[in-house]
């Protein structure tokens, strides 16, 4: 497992922020991380190579081959996004975890941010919008909304990370909006991470497209919604 950097890295990251999450529920990690990523024009700075990385490529026009973890860098705000395009494989998951921790720690990072999703049938009051958890190194500042108690659990990839900060002793802080759905992406989910995320670290970052998104989403839903109740009801027209 190594860190490969591109020609646009630094050689420190000294008091840098790292941000990531992973394609969880709601896919709240992948779509707030590739919208940061989007959004703040950063710059690709090195990839994540593990012993048996994911046999999976995409393209795009601005970022050229994009590999299965990218390392994303924003030097205004001194923010990095580890954009996980992809899940570690099973025998390496924990190993991967490992090695982005002590990676953050030997380049200056301050503290790691994930995100992720959680099912919003867990919320205690309709008014919530998420909960948090972090490790015992972590003091810096917290949302004000309640951490994840009561037998709630972390679990996947961003548990790994969190364990691994953990025993590292590593700050880390683990971002959990409340999500509809587990199959499909809530980008009001992920507008609702972002916008707290932002708060945390004095970032400025807009996040109306994602909330537009989920609008336009919801109207689909809405309108599908409809047609399936239509044709049920046509259906059991039948037998009157």
């Amino acid at each position: 497992m190594k860190f490969v950097p591109t020609e646009a890295a630094k050689e420190s990251y000294e008091g840098a922020y790292l941000v990531t999450g992973f394609m969880g529920f709601g896919f709240v990690g992948a779509l707030s991380t590739e919208y940061l990523v989007e959004k703040l024009d950063m710059v690709k700075v090195g990839f994540f190579i593990t012993k048996y990385t994911p046999d999976q490529v995409s393209y795009s026009e601005k970022y050229s081959l994009e590999l299965p973890f990218e390392l994303y860098y924003h030097e205004k705000s001194n923010l990095l996004v580890l954009l996980n395009r992809w899940i570690p494989h099973e025998v390496e998951k924990f190993r991967y975890a490992q090695f982005v921790v002590k990676w953050a720690k030997k380049n200056g990072v301050k503290a790691i941010y994930g995100l992720g999703g959680l099912d919003s049938s867990f919320k205690e009051e309709p008014s919530e919008t998420l909960r948090w958890v972090k490790t015992s190194y972590y003091n810096g500042p917290l949302p004000q909304a309640k951490p994840m108690v009561g037998g709630l659990k972390v679990i996947g990839p961003l548990a790994h990370l969190l364990i691994a900060s953990e025993i590292e002793k590593f700050p880390m802080l683990a971002l959990l909006p409340y999500c509809e759905s587990a199959s499909r992406q809530d980008p009001r989910a992920s507008a609702i991470g972002i916008t707290e995320l932002a708060k945390l670290i004095k970032l400025e970052v807009d996040v109306s497209d994602l909330f537009a998104k989920a609008e336009n989403m919801e109207k689909e839903m809405e309108k599908l919604k409809k047609i399936l109740e239509m044709s049920v009801s046509k259906k059991d027209s039948y037998y009157i």
